[in-house]
């Protein structure tokens, strides 16, 4: 009997894996074979590398915004941090600061705006939706004071700057190449370190994973804060790109940034999902996108397919999320009915986490 519930345990551990970290790659597997048969343009050399940088601003951004979702949570305001790190960037850059440092300078302020959205939501308790809404709106404000509302030029400009906007290592795009550091980063300490750990335990239960000993508000702060660090970088990947800092760029980031997440199986409920289906989905918006625009379609039908999308990645996550709970019910009873003591409570949350 214990042989063949370990066997059932198995088979439904196998089957979670297969679906949280493969679906996203397999569909993008057939999305890549049904574009080879009908848009055989789109696999010439120079349009795959042009996808790769198309890929890259909205990867970069949806790697940090995965952090935050595991946790249940929700970052609107990534794309104003990506418009005022750009602004930030040039403005700098203009009043005489190396660039190696206005770039640092750029990147501490996505890193505080997060960090502000983390105590926010995790110290004084508003709910995630309501917390970034209010610090979107309030950045973009802030952005477009700052610029009297137009685009702040710059100029002389370091080479890695360049690099990374766009230019080239190797004959690959600078900024696919960001992307690619920024999500093995992410798929390492989501997987490896404990703090990853404790951003699946927090989604899976905030107050499990309290009482467990994770301390939530500061992993839930630092959640934030990664989000906003990977759209400052996006932000002066941006200003790099345009050559301008723009107070109104990043305008539709957020949304793309957290269809890329959903399309790649994280649950918006949290605690299930991962940064390598983020990555996959990114590129999946990123081929969507390029062969829209080789086969004629207008930029404002191309929106409307990016709603279906996100209604139907939306859609698919509920009947997950639905699945989960289902699963949940279905072991509550089998939980209850083993003798509990405060030790082996510990010892499963402690296995829950690891599994995590």
């Amino acid at each position: 009997m214990s042989t063949s519930t370990a066997g059932n345990g198995a088979l439904n551990s196998l089957s979670m894996k297969v679906r949280g970290n493969w679906l996203p790659i397999v569909i993008f597997i057939g999305i890549v074979v049904l574009v080879a048969v009908f848009v055989p343009a789109f696999f010439q050399p120079s349009n795959l590398l042009n996808v790769g940088r198309q890929s890259a601003i909205v990867g970069v951004i949806a790697i940090g915004m995965t952090f935050v979702i595991l946790t249940g949570g929700i970052d609107l305001s990534v794309g104003s941090i990506l418009a005022l790190s750009g602004v930030t960037t040039a403005m700098l850059i203009n009043n005489g600061m190396v660039v190696p440092l206005a770039m640092i300078v750029a990147l501490l302020v996505g890193v505080g705006v997060g960090i502000l959205n983390g105590i926010g939501v995790a110290v004084l308790g508003i709910q995630p939706f309501i917390m970034t809404l209010a610090t979107m709106v309030a950045i973009q404000g802030l952005s477009l004071r700052l610029t009297n509302g137009g685009p702040q030029q710059f100029s002389n400009a370091a080479e890695i700057f360049r690099v990374i906007g766009s230019g080239n290592v190797l004959g690959i795009p600078g900024p696919f190449l960001v992307f690619v550091i920024v999500a093995i980063v992410g798929i390492l300490v989501l997987r490896y370190l404990s703090f990853g750990r404790y951003i699946y335990a927090i989604g899976g239960s905030l107050e499990a994973a309290r009482l467990s000993g994770v301390r939530t508000k500061r992993t839930l702060v630092m959640a934030y804060a990664i989000s906003g660090l990977c759209a400052g970088l996006a932000g002066v990947m941006t200003a790099s790109r345009l050559g301008v800092g723009d107070p109104t760029a990043g305008s539709l980031a957020n949304l793309d940034a957290i269809t890329a997440v959903v399309i790649g199986g994280t649950s918006l409920m949290g605690g299930t999902g991962g940064a390598v289906g983020t990555v996959f989905g990114a590129l999946l918006l990123a081929v969507l996108s390029n062969v829209m625009n080789l086969i004629g379609i207008s930029p404002f039908d191309q929106q409307i397919v990016k709603g279906v999308v996100i209604v139907i990645a939306v859609l698919v996550a509920v009947q997950a999320t639905r699945r989960r709970l289902s699963e949940r019910k279905q072991s509550a009873p089998k939980s209850e009915a083993k003798p509990t003591s405060p030790q082996s409570g510990s010892d499963d949350t402690r296995g829950a986490m690891a599994g995590a």
